[in-house]
């Protein structure tokens, strides 16, 4: 899989599965910390962090004093009910507790709309907690001003007797899109062969009474789906039930997908949802083979 700064591996410190920072570009993503228990569990994470001496000098942009580099772990939250398509951004798990305990803020969606697929996919085949580095920038406050309460000041670290910084986000620290879901299908590869990573979604129709009896067997948003390739037909089951039949299907969606199913042997796993009557199932790359 390559070394640990240009490919997606385990990390024992943090104990993360851990996506390595763009090495092309400074591409520094903005998280949405909101809500009383988040901003309080985030300001507790500073303060320890800092604790530990992760300040590193310099800023990470134009007006910042310095950095404090940090590991997070990236939380699918199917449970979101306003997106659930949601990534929270939590503490690693070594700060202890669950990783709703742990919940800092969300990526904003209009970065889920290109990350959210990989970050969701690696999720599901990595078996253990997925994650990235992020700093917390970091601006310095003058000690006598804040004891003495002579200018507004938002939450504070101490890093010396004499060394006060004031903060108020932190930033992922990512790679390009085209970038990671590379990264993430040499990472599958490796841990699920089977796996065909949920980049993009596309319906088809159910099965007569499919839905009504999937329901009966599950609940969950994001099911698992067997695909197979039968009588040149690409089928996608849970458990014995036939769901739907894919391709073909008049469409060039699931074209590249029936290819990766033969090439596993006929068989293959994918996600799928019930999405507004409708099955959406999720594939790496829907464009038509030439």
């Amino acid at each position: 899989m390559g070394t640990a700064q240009d490919s997606i591996a385990p990390d024992q410190e943090s104990g993360l599965t851990l996506i390595p920072p763009s090495k092309r570009h400074a591409f520094a993503l903005g998280v949405s910390v909101r809500g009383g228990a988040a901003e309080k569990a985030f300001h507790a994470f500073v303060q320890h962090e800092v604790a530990s001496g992760g300040l590193a000098r310099g800023g990470g942009t134009p007006g910042q004093d310095a950095v404090l580099p940090v590991k997070v772990q990236l939380v699918p939250r199917p449970d979101n009910d306003y997106n659930p398509n949601a990534v929270s951004v939590a503490a690693p798990p070594e700060h202890g507790g669950t990783d709703h305990e742990r919940h800092l803020g969300y990526m904003y969606d209009r970065n889920l709309v290109s990350l959210g697929g990989p970050i969701r996919g690696l999720a599901y085949a990595a078996g253990q907690p997925v994650g990235c580095h992020a700093h917390v920038e970091l601006h310095q406050v003058d000690p006598q001003e804040y004891r003495e309460g002579t200018a507004e000041h938002g939450p504070v670290v101490t890093a010396s007797r004499n060394l006060m910084y004031g903060y108020s986000g932190i930033r992922l620290l990512m790679p390009w899109w085209e970038d990671l879901q590379q990264m993430a299908i040499t990472y599958a590869r490796t841990v699920r062969p089977d796996l065909i990573l949920p980049f993009t979604g596309h319906w088809s129709t159910w099965q007569p009474g499919a839905r009504r009896e999937l329901a009966a067997r599950t609940q969950e948003h994001l099911f698992p789906v067997t695909l197979r390739v039968e009588d040149g037909q690409l089928l996608a089951y849970h458990q014995d039930l036939l769901l739907s039949c894919l391709w073909p299907s008049g469409r060039d969606f699931y074209d590249r997908t029936m290819t990766q199913v033969q090439g596993r042997g006929g068989t293959a796993t994918a996600y799928a949802e019930d999405h507004e009557g409708s099955i959406k199932v999720y594939v790496e790359d829907s464009s038509p083979r030439t």
